[in-house]
């Protein structure tokens, strides 16, 4: 368990269509576990104090399967997690884009507590990614702290309270690697080369699964 740390929220980004997938890539099987509960238990390493998911296209299936996506990081044992609760929000508008339901997401944010962003598709991730992380922001809590990967920028990323306002104007496409790349003089990027790694196809759940066997 971690001492000592700041009070954050986590927002997950599992709203699209996954057309390239050909359907709920976030209910995918990772490990024995959908893919978006390894998202989830991944994030809850950071012991944050509320997560929230935002659904869209496959809102339905995910509410459904909410039990399930309660996960517990694998090799963690009780007392070392923190059971951090997680919020399901449905985002009707999903079609708008990775922008928007990034913003809706922050809306529901009603603390100053700074947010953790993840994707619910990067299931290489690891619980030492998001700990090297952490520890890098908290360094200087008043930047963003967020992956750096393949010669570009990009989440999981911790934006301080500050960045919200920035982060609610994401619109369409444009997602928070935009505020990144806009506030790169902000920015302190920490190496994550996992974070280079999406699902976007069943071929891809394949290839990435064989990289943790």
């Amino acid at each position: 368990m971690m001492t000592d740390k700041i009070i954050m929220d986590c927002l997950i980004l599992a709203a699209g269509s996954a057309s390239r997938f050909g359907g709920c890539k976030q209910l995918a099987d990772w490990q024995g576990q959908p893919l978006l509960a390894t998202s989830i238990a991944t994030a809850r390493t950071l012991e944050p104090a509320r997560i929230f998911v935002v659904g869209g296209a496959f809102y339905p299936q995910l509410l459904q399967a909410l039990p399930k996506l309660d996960a517990k990081p694998k090799k963690l044992s009780e007392k070392e997690l923190t059971k951090s609760p997680v919020e399901l929000l449905e985002f009707p508008a999903w079609k708008l884009g990775v922008g928007n339901s990034l913003a809706f997401g922050v809306k529901h944010l009603q603390s100053s507590n700074p947010v953790l962003v993840l994707l619910g598709d990067q299931p290489l991730i690891s619980a030492q990614d998001l700990r090297n992380l952490y520890r890098s922001w908290c360094k200087n809590p008043n930047k963003i702290a967020c992956a750096s990967f393949a010669n570009t920028l990009g989440v999981p990323a911790i934006f301080p309270a500050r960045f919200k306002a920035r982060l609610y104007e994401c619109r369409g496409d444009r997602g928070a690697k935009n505020v990144l790349l806009r506030y790169a003089d902000q920015v302190i990027p920490v190496p994550m080369p996992s974070a280079e790694f999406d699902v976007d196809t069943p071929a891809e759940l394949t290839s990435y699964l064989k990289k943790v066997i």
